[in-house]
């Protein structure tokens, strides 16, 4: 099952991926990827470690150039467009990218000024009180859970109200609450028409951000297919075998 579903058929994929080969030395990460996703799509990347699941989505976020093929955003080149690019991402990782000296408004604030997003002070607040955050404004963030840090992460990759959400493993090691608080912060993303793109090894939750899933292996695209069209339970249990035997 690898076609590539497309809820609308006719417009530009607001993330186009062709031909695209990724190689470090001799060891080639990725071999012939051809992706598409369309604006107001939420897209589940999975695979096994190794797969190149992390190595695609650096080269979508501009920090590595591809050895072959074309990547584009929003109809911009990479890596050609890549200043373009940067303001139409947000970026989760299970690392915060968050500075542990500066405050909880300060890390949010950093980052409104860094995108000259206006009115800053205004929409530091809004995220605040978005995450739940607001009573934790003046802590320092190195003192924070994780849970906490990953709210605040999530909030700082937001600041500028992007229009696309590179999410890579943003589950990890966070407990049921912090993971239900990420779930609805994408599914209200996606109702204000955001795309997302997500590598994550919980598919649990993989499945219930995202409306598709597509699976890496061996740098190969083998999978593709509407969550819609999935048995969860056992694309859950052993989501390789699984889509091994439907390709």
């Amino acid at each position: 099952m690898t076609g590539k579903p497309d809820t609308a058929s006719g417009h530009t994929p607001i993330i186009d991926i062709n031909g695209l080969c990724m190689a470090f030395e001799s060891r080639l990460v990725l071999n012939k990827i051809d992706l598409q996703v369309h604006a107001g799509q939420s897209l589940c990347l999975c695979g096994s470690n190794g797969a190149g699941k992390s190595t695609l989505m650096r080269i979508l976020a501009g920090l590595l150039h591809p050895t072959r093929g074309t990547v584009k955003i929003n109809a911009l080149e990479l890596p050609k467009k890549a200043s373009a690019v940067k303001s139409l991402l947000g970026v989760i990782s299970h690392k915060s990218m968050l500075y542990p000296d500066l405050t909880v408004s300060e890390n949010l604030m950093f980052a409104a000024r860094l995108y000259g997003v206006p009115h800053p002070s205004q929409r530091v607040n809004e995220l605040l009180d978005d995450a739940a955050l607001t009573g934790y404004r003046h802590d320092k963030t190195g003192i924070l859970s994780r849970g906490m840090m990953q709210r605040l992460a999530i909030a700082r990759a937001l600041v500028h109200q992007p229009r696309i959400l590179l999410a890579d493993e943003p589950f990890t090691g966070l407990d049921l609450n912090s993971g239900r608080h990420l779930v609805d912060t994408m599914h209200c993303f996606r109702q204000n028409s955001g795309t997302i793109l997500m590598t994550t090894h919980e598919t649990s939750y993989g499945l219930k951000c995202c409306e598709r899933v597509v699976v890496l292996d061996g740098g190969q695209l083998i999978f593709d297919a509407p969550t819609s069209d999935i048995d969860h339970d056992r694309f859950i249990s052993d989501y390789l075998t699984y889509a091994r035997s439907a390709s």
